[in-house]
């Protein structure tokens, strides 16, 4: 087997592989440690082969990348829990980073390759979900005896979300790789997940990256289309549970739940009170790096970790690693935008103005979706990752001279 055939191989695995671990890790506690030890092992495995056998190009972003990766481990090394900071925080957030070139290489080698294992995690997570209604597998949130969750965990509504917005891009490319009857029903079943989970963050983020995608797609008018018959079959399903459904949202909005007394509300004040006692150095590099619940005990009452993204690099990692975070989405979005207009004679069968809508929109969701938080949630953003820098290597007229002068 050549290295290209298992690297495509290696990528191709990832999100059912890494949705896999998820629900091992849920539904098999005391093998815990040797799931996330398999999984670590699995996608280090991945980027050090990509690095060893491929040139990782000096690119702006890539150099971002890999700085911001050494400087979350440095400053890792420095905490009073290594294991939270480096294993927990370090690697969780540095390495599904490296999806991005990992992505815009495998785009070069396949160019309908991530559809089918992301349309399997959707079935995975389905399957889940149904077995664990009929056997009451893992914990029922928010209303007893209403939905449970098997072992999913709380980020596989926001995965649904990302992956329902990949489908819908390769339906206006008339890509998919099954039939479309069966597409449909799949879809409309995840959009149910989604809204009975009542993930604000996930269904927030959802909104936010579809009406991106309408906004920059050419295929406007099919693609809402497609969304009201995918919403109809949604509300059919829906209907069949909607006394469940109610109780859900009334023992959702209680009084616990209301804004002002949402933990992930009070986090940036409590942080700026940290501040008012730190020192300069610990403001702008940071202290404790995702290691925030023996500091936030204090101010919750209880160990509570940051939930917000932007909240734990903040605390964390300083205003100066919560800069470099942001500065890599802006590289990321001002990257898509040049291909959009660089690539459009080169480049005729992958739109570069389809692939530009889905990769800004999967960027909004994640931004999005950062203040609820998912920067823990390994499995969802190696995805996102992976997801973001194969589409955006469908725009590039992939050659190693070109691609550098295109990104830089």
């Amino acid at each position: 087997m050549t290295k290209d055939k298992i690297f495509i191989t290696w990528v191709t695995l990832v999100p059912v592989f890494s949705i896999l671990m998820d629900l091992g890790m849920n539904f098999i506690p005391e093998l815990k440690l040797v799931f996330g030890l398999v999984r670590i092992t699995f996608l280090v495995g991945l980027v050090l082969f990509f690095l060893n056998s491929y040139p990782l190009y000096r690119t702006v972003l890539n150099q971002l990348i890999l700085f911001f990766a050494i400087y979350l481990i440095a400053i890792s090394l420095l905490s009073s829990n290594l294991k939270v900071s480096f294993v927990d925080g370090a690697l969780k957030t540095s390495i599904p980073f490296f999806m991005i070139p990992i992505g815009i290489l495998a785009s070069k080698m396949h160019k309908n390759l991530l559809i089918k294992p992301m349309i399997w995690v959707i079935i995975i997570l389905l399957i889940n979900y149904l077995f664990s209604q009929f056997y009451k597998l893992g914990v029922s949130i928010y209303e007893k005896d209403s939905f449970y969750k098997g072992g999913a965990t709380a980020s596989a509504p926001i995965i649904i979300a990302l992956i329902l917005i990949i489908i819908f891009h390769t339906f206006n490319k008339k890509k998919l790789p099954y039939n479309r009857i069966i597409i449909t029903v799949i879809v409309s079943l995840a959009l149910f997940v989604i809204i009975f989970s009542l993930k604000r963050g996930a269904i927030l983020a959802l909104i936010s990256a579809t009406l991106t995608y309408l906004f920059y797609t050419g295929k406007r008018t099919r693609t809402i289309l497609r969304f009201v018959l995918v919403g109809l079959l949604m509300a059919l399903i829906l209907n069949n549970n909607i006394e469940s459904f109610y109780k859900r949202i009334e023992s959702r909005t209680t009084e616990r739940n209301e804004l002002q007394n949402e933990g992930r509300y009070k986090e940036i004040f409590y942080i700026f009170q940290e501040f008012e006692n730190s020192n300069l150095a610990e403001i702008i590099f940071g202290t404790e790096p995702f290691n925030s619940d023996e500091v936030m005990a204090k101010y919750f009452g209880r160990k509570r970790r940051l939930h917000v993204d932007y909240n734990i690099l903040l605390h964390g990692t300083g205003i100066f690693g919560l800069s470099i975070y942001l500065i890599i989405f802006f590289n990321l979005f001002k990257i898509a935008r040049q291909l959009k207009f660089k690539s459009i004679k080169t480049n005729s069968e992958f739109s570069s103005k389809e692939n530009f809508a889905l990769v800004v929109s999967i960027l909004t969701l994640s931004l999005v979706m950062g203040f609820s938080g998912g920067l823990q949630f390994i499995s969802y953003r190696v995805i996102l990752f992976l997801a973001i820098g194969y589409y955006m290597g469908l725009s590039i007229y992939y050659k190693p001279n070109q691609l550098e002068l295109k990104v830089n």
